[in-house]
């Protein structure tokens, strides 16, 4: 597992809303808490159980949906965490196998069932890109601070928007998506970090 956070500066900052902005513009303050938290903690929120993790990705999987893009997402400044297209699952190589190019899958994806195999490879990654820490309700805090008087400019949230963020900011505690975004996008992805992925993806981080 992980030992350290991703320190957000304001350069992440500006980088991660740039590329949200790009792939759904459609996201709202509730989905930017979400993807920052995501950026600060990574998958910890989800647990280290792998029975736990496995399932949850299983009955995801199950659900009828379209293909997920973008199919990554970095969200750590090629530093951190990336979100990681539950599609790609059927493309996970075994383990220990060399890295799958992107450029080797196909030009059009449709939904695939990935192998068992392939998802209990998945969990694991998803366990081991969590932190050994716990979540610490005065850092995020802090973190927020420094960062909202850049997010408030760009996004202009309601008050009411604000006020939940709000309270899921005291406890340090991360959103869902807006029903917005998931009917708009259908978000089914995973939090894996740059160095568990660059394992099975070739990519340049």
């Amino acid at each position: 597992m992980l030992t350290r956070r991703i320190a957000l500066n304001a350069g992440d900052l500006n980088s991660l809303m740039d590329i949200e902005a790009t792939h759904h513009p459609k996201a709202d303050l509730t989905d930017i808490y979400k993807l920052l938290y995501q950026a600060y903690y990574g998958p910890s929120h989800m647990g280290r159980e792998l029975p736990v993790i496995r399932k949850s990705l299983v009955d995801e999987l199950k659900q009828t949906r379209k293909v997920y893009l973008p199919l990554l997402q970095d969200i750590g400044n090629r530093k951190g965490f990336y979100r990681v297209s539950l599609d790609l699952l059927p493309f996970l190589p075994e383990e220990g196998a060399a890295p799958v190019p992107l450029s080797s899958l196909p030009k059009k994806l449709t939904r695939t069932m990935p192998s068992e195999a392939q998802i209990d490879y998945m969990a694991y990654l998803i366990r081991e890109s969590c932190l050994e820490m716990d979540v610490d309700v005065r850092s995020w805090k802090a973190t927020w601070r420094r960062l909202w008087p850049r997010i408030e400019a760009r996004y202009k949230p309601s008050k009411e928007i604000t006020e939940i963020v709000v309270q899921h900011v005291q406890k340090a505690a991360i959103t869902k998506h807006s029903k917005n975004y998931k009917s708009q996008y259908q978000p089914h992805y995973r939090i894996l970090h740059h160095k568990l992925l660059k394992t099975v993806f070739a990519i340049d981080a």
